[in-house]
């Protein structure tokens, strides 16, 4: 099975579920308890969907996930011993396409810095 993440004005981008479950399961640790199960409508075993989540509320749900897989390519650079940050093509993908999320939702046009 695989997990996908639908973006706002971008193709979707997937993902094996094991790896998908790692990220997930990041993600849901910076959510505080009480608002976890609001996050069952869009962030899910199954993947993200952008469309799903309240306009106002798509760039913070987009910084975070961008903050968790940043922080997840760190350690695959670590542990490979090379700079899978700068050279590795499937994350780097999914962080171009959370930055876009990010620009396309941010109300005014601003590109995101980095």
């Amino acid at each position: 099975m695989s997990a996908v993440i639908v973006f706002t004005e971008d193709d979707p981008w997937f993902i094996n579920s094991r790896n998908w479950s790692v990220i997930l399961e990041r993600i849901m640790v910076t959510v505080q308890p009480v608002d976890r199960r609001s996050f069952d409508w869009f962030l899910n075993e199954t993947g993200l969907d952008f469309p799903s989540i309240e306009p106002a509320d798509r760039n913070s749900v987009a910084r975070m996930v961008l903050s968790v897989v940043e922080e997840l390519q760190v350690e695959l650079s670590v542990k490979a011993g090379c700079d899978v940050v700068a050279s590795g093509p499937y994350y780097g993908d999914l962080v171009s396409k959370l930055r876009n999320d990010i620009d396309v939702n941010s109300g005014d046009g601003s590109a995101l810095d980095g």
